[in-house]
C-alpha cells in the first residue's frame, strides 16, 4: 500500500529553506540589525540607570548620541587643522619612506645572501595599499550597499539602537512569546548576560582605543617621530578593531621614523612593542576580556571571519557575537553540567 508523506516533517524542511534563502539575500539588513543590537547592547546600562532616576529613554539616547557628536566635532576643531597638515605632509612623503625601506629591505638581502640565507627581494616594498587594502574594502562596501548604502545604513543603525533600547523590554516580552513555554526561563537567563557581554565589550574596547592612542600619540611626541598626533589619531580609530589599530599605526609610526635615522626607527618600534605589551598585559584583560571571557584565537578567528564575510562592519561586530555565542554555551552547557 502506498504511504503517505510526512507533510508536517516536509513544511519544516521547506520552511527552514525558505528561511535560508532570504537570510541569504537579506544578509546586509540583518548585518545593520547585529550592529544596532550591539549599539543598543553597550547604551542599554545606562538608559536603566537613568530611567530610574525619571529620565526617559529615549532622552538618554538622544544625549548620548549628542555627546558622542559633540565629542567628534569638538575634536574635529581642535585636532582637524594639525590632522589634515599632518595627513598631507605624510602623503607627500609616502614614496620617499617606501624608497628608504626598499633600500634597508635590499641590504638585508644581501646581508642574508652572504650568509647563505634567502630574503624575499625588495620588490614586495612596491605592493600598492589599494592591493592590500581592496578585499577589506570591497567588503566593506559590499556589506554596505556602496559609500550612499552606508550613509543610510548609519542612520538606520542609529534609529534601530534607539527603539532597541528604548522598548527593550516590550521586544524581549514579544520575543519571549515565541519561545516554547518549557524553555522560557532558561532563555531570560540567558538574554541577560549575553546583552552584558556584549555592551560591556564595546564599552571597554573603546576605553582601549583611547588608551592607546593617546599613550602613543605622546610617546611619538616625546621622541620626536614626524605626524604624532596623525598616527595616535588613527591608532585609537582603527583600534576598534582589535589589533588593527596597532599594527596600522606601527607601520606608519616606522616608516615615518625610518625617514629621519634607523636609530629613531628603532626606538619607535621598542615604543609600539611597549604599547602592545600594555595593552595586552593591562588594559585589554581589565577592560576587554572580563566581558568577552574569550581567549585572543577565538577572537583572531572571528575577526577574520567577519571581515571576510562584511569587511570592517562585520569585524566590529564579530567578536561581540562570539562573546554572546560563548555566554549562551557557558549557560546551556558549562554551568547546567556543573550544577549537576
Amino acid at each position: 500500500m502506498p504511504t503517505r508523506l510526512p507533510w508536517p516533517l516536509v513544511f519544516q524542511i521547506l520552511g527552514i529553506i525558505l528561511a535560508a534563502w532570504l537570510f541569504i539575500h537579506t544578509w546586509h539588513v540583518w548585518l545593520l540589525v547585529i550592529v544596532a543590537l550591539v549599539l543598543a547592547a553597550a547604551m542599554l546600562p545606562a538608559a536603566r540607570l537613568l530611567e530610574r532616576r525619571r529620565v526617559p529613554r529615549g532622552v538618554t539616547v538622544l544625549g548620548i548620541y549628542l555627546l558622542v557628536a559633540g565629542v567628534l566635532v569638538l575634536m574635529g576643531r581642535l585636532l582637524w587643522p594639525a590632522l589634515s597638515e599632518q595627513a598631507r605632509q605624510f602623503i607627500d612623503q609616502l614614496p620617499r619612506m617606501l624608497d628608504n625601506l626598499k633600500g634597508w629591505v635590499g641590504d638585508l638581502r644581501v646581508w642574508a645572501e652572504q650568509w647563505g640565507s634567502w630574503v624575499p627581494a625588495a620588490q614586495g616594498a612596491d605592493v600598492k595599499m589599494e592591493g592590500l587594502l581592496g578585499p577589506l574594502l570591497s567588503n566593506t562596501l559590499a556589506a554596505t550597499l556602496g559609500v550612499v548604502g552606508a550613509v543610510v545604513g548609519l542612520l538606520a543603525v542609529l534609529v534601530i539602537a534607539a527603539y532597541l533600547v528604548i522598548d527593550a523590554e516590550d521586544l524581549g516580552r514579544g520575543v519571549l512569546r515565541l519561545v516554547p513555554a518549557r524553555q522560557r526561563e532558561a532563555f531570560e537567563d540567558i538574554a541577560e548576560p549575553v546583552l552584558d557581554r556584549m555592551g560591556a565589550y564595546v564599552r571597554g574596547q573603546l576605553a582601549v582605543s583611547v588608551c592607546v592612542g593617546v599613550m602613543l600619540a605622546v610617546s611619538l611626541s616625546i621622541l620626536g617621530v614626524k605626524y604624532a598626533l596623525l598616527i595616535g589619531a588613527l591608532a585609537a580609530v582603527l583600534n576598534i578593531v582589535p589589533w588593527v589599530g596597532s599594527l596600522v599605526a606601527s607601520v606608519l609610526g616606522i616608516l615615518s621614523a625610518l625617514n629621519d635615522s634607523a636609530g629613531l626607527a628603532l626606538l619607535t618600534a621598542a615604543v609600539f612593542a611597549a604599547s602592545n605589551l600594555v595593552e595586552g598585559k593591562l588594559l585589554v584583560p581589565y577592560l576587554v576580556g572580563r566581558a568577552t571571557g574569550l581567549h585572543p584565537l577565538p577572537v583572531m578567528l572571528a575577526l577574520l571571519a567577519g571581515a571576510h564575510l562584511g569587511g570592517l562592519i562585520g569585524a566590529l561586530v564579530a567578536v561581540p557575537i562570539a562573546a554572546a555565542v560563548w555566554e549562551v554555551v557557558v549557560a546551556l552547557y558549562v554551568k547546567r553540567d556543573t550544577a549537576r
